[in-house]
C-alpha cells in the first residue's frame, strides 16, 4: 500500500513541479521512494567542471547514520566533470517535508569534494546525460 501511495504522490509531485516550474526543472529519477530532479537553468561551467542544483525528495524519512539529521528532501549542488564522468556535491540543504518544503534540518557544504564515479546506479547515469549533454 506505501509503494502505491508513493508512486501516487510521485506522479502528483512530478505534475506539480511539472507545470509549475517547466522551464527549470527535468525530472531524471524515480523509484518506490525517491524522486530526482535537476535545475537545468542552474546549469554552468566553472573550469573543467559543470555545476548544477539536484533535489532529491523522499517518501520515507532519511537520516545520517542512525538518527541524525531526519529529512525527507535534500538540495545539492553537485560538480560535473563531463570528461571522465565523475561527479561530487559540494552544498546540501536537508529539509524536513518532500520536495524541498519544510523547516531546514542542516545545511552545509564542502570546500574540496572528491568526485566519484558510480555507471551502475541509473540516478547518477541520469544525472551525467542531463548535466553533460543536456
Amino acid at each position: 500500500m506505501k509503494t502505491a501511495g508513493w508512486s501516487i504522490a510521485a506522479a502528483a509531485l512530478q505534475l506539480l513541479v511539472t507545470t509549475a516550474f517547466a522551464e527549470e526543472w527535468s525530472l531524471i529519477s524515480q523509484d518506490n521512494n525517491e524522486i530526482v530532479f535537476v535545475d537545468r537553468t542552474s546549469i554552468y561551467e566553472v573550469g573543467d567542471l559543470k555545476k548544477a542544483r539536484v533535489l532529491r525528495s523522499f517518501s520515507k524519512v532519511q537520516t545520517i547514520g542512525d538518527e541524525a539529521f531526519p529529512h525527507k528532501s535534500e538540495i545539492l549542488l553537485y560538480a560535473v566533470r563531463c570528461e571522465d564522468r565523475s561527479l561530487a556535491f559540494e552544498q546540501w540543504t536537508m529539509t524536513a517535508g518532500e520536495i524541498g518544503t519544510g523547516a531546514t534540518v542542516w545545511t552545509g557544504q564542502i570546500d574540496q569534494p572528491s568526485l566519484y564515479k558510480d555507471p551502475n546506479d541509473p540516478t547518477f547515469v541520469s544525472m551525467m546525460a542531463t548535466v553533460c549533454n543536456g
